[in-house]
């Protein structure tokens, strides 16, 4: 067998796999044809339905009716289509989402649709991309952008490209757009976030991971509520200073009106021990975050955004004395919760990964609350994610 041959197969074979998958995760209208008749190859009118090609036609390489699927699998139908249709050479694996219908979740910004599948064809068919994002990327974030990791958005890309280029490492990058790029137009009319790229470009070496964590949700909280803030002409002491504050400020924040959510509904955990009984509750307003903040002096208060929106949950993980609370039928003692000992506060993920977690004045958990702590995510089924603090 031609080896090289062999190669390039196999290397097609890995890049099917990897669009497929990077659509699967997508949530688009076509889930419940999936559902329907998952094992079934479904003609070019009916694949054609479920794509957005909209402002794409007579760019086509190949008419549609003669395109055969090879797969079963409806994302791989897709993309062999749209392969079919307009690919002379290799496209990113995340930008084929700008094809596809969007669903009511998806993360991707509908507003630039047009210009992405603007973006797919150029890619697709030899064009010049530098130009064709002239305006938004420089030439060095174009190329970095053509390299992007295949799991974000397409516009979550162009601020990984922005941070590579400005010289931000991989696992800082992933961070900040975690916390701060992911959900924001790229085209930044405030101006900013190219302010905190550069900002965590010049500083980010020289902070250590609470001061990286605490002044992350300082700016994060500053893009929602105070758009005029600028970091022009500041100093990582300035803003740590500012930061500072601001922590003290949420700290007494008044409770106010009641904004509540729906969140994860995990169900509340109870966990008996020999000596004391661990409690692990969803926190479901912003009275409830602002308590929580108060008593263990952080600033998980400044969630509440984040959790009405539902991309973080958090959860009060407290534990308590032993106290006796009445006797059994067969004379036993029956314990109950007496004095709080300690609480741990944790944040999970719209995906249920566990990305923070944070005893008082932002310690670390102790031996026995990380005990509780894996004990409770066994049972609820939550995995760990990088943490952003």
């Amino acid at each position: 067998m031609d080896g090289t041959l062999a190669e390039r197969k196999l290397k097609e074979a890995v890049r099917e796999a990897e669009i497929a998958a990077v659509l699967a995760a997508t949530d688009k209208k076509l889930e419940a044809a999936k559902r329907e008749k998952r094992r079934k190859k479904k003609s070019p009118d009916e694949l054609l339905a479920l794509l957005d090609i909209a402002g794409m036609s007579g760019r086509e390489l190949r008419p549609s009716n003669t395109y055969v699927p090879a797969s079963y699998n409806l994302d791989r139908q897709l993309v062999g289509l749209l392969n079919h249709l307009f690919v002379r050479y290799p496209v990113p694996a995340f930008m084929y989402a700008a094809c596809i219908k969007p669903g009511p979740t998806d993360r991707r910004l509908p507003c630039r649709d047009d210009l992405h599948k603007e973006w797919f064809l150029t890619i697709a068919q030899g064009g010049s991309f530098t130009r064709a994002v002239k305006g938004i990327m420089t030439s060095r974030e174009a190329h970095a952008f053509l390299h992007a990791p295949a799991a974000n958005a397409i516009h979550t890309n162009v601020w990984w490209a922005r941070l590579r280029v400005a010289g931000i490492g991989i696992a800082t990058a992933g961070k900040l757009l975690e916390r701060l790029f992911a959900g924001t137009e790229y085209l930044d009319s405030t101006g900013l976030l190219a302010e905190a790229i550069h900002f965590y470009a010049r500083y980010h070496s020289e902070m250590d991971r609470n001061t990286f964590n605490e002044i992350t949700d300082f700016l994060a909280w500053k893009l929602v509520y105070d758009r005029a803030f600028t970091l022009k002409g500041r100093t990582l002491s300035s803003v740590t200073k500012l930061c500072n504050e601001w922590h003290v400020e949420t700290q007494k924040a008044k409770l106010g009106s009641l904004i509540t959510w729906t969140g994860l509904a995990i169900a509340p955990w109870t966990w008996m021990r020999r000596d004391c009984i661990w409690e692990a509750t969803e926190l479901l307003s912003n009275h409830e975050l602002i308590r929580e903040g108060r008593k263990q002096q952080h600033c998980v208060s400044s969630y509440v955004t984040w959790c009405a929106q539902g991309r973080s949950t958090i959860v009060s993980m407290r534990q308590y004395s032993k106290a006796p609370s009445g006797f059994g039928e067969d004379g036993s003692v029956l314990w109950g919760k007496g004095d709080e000992l300690s609480r741990v506060t944790i944040e999970i993920a719209s995906d249920r990964r566990i990305v923070q977690m944070k005893a008082r004045l932002n310690a670390p958990p102790n031996k026995d609350q990380t005990e509780a702590i894996r004990h409770w995510q066994g049972e609820k089924g939550f995995t760990s994610g990088r943490s952003r603090f």
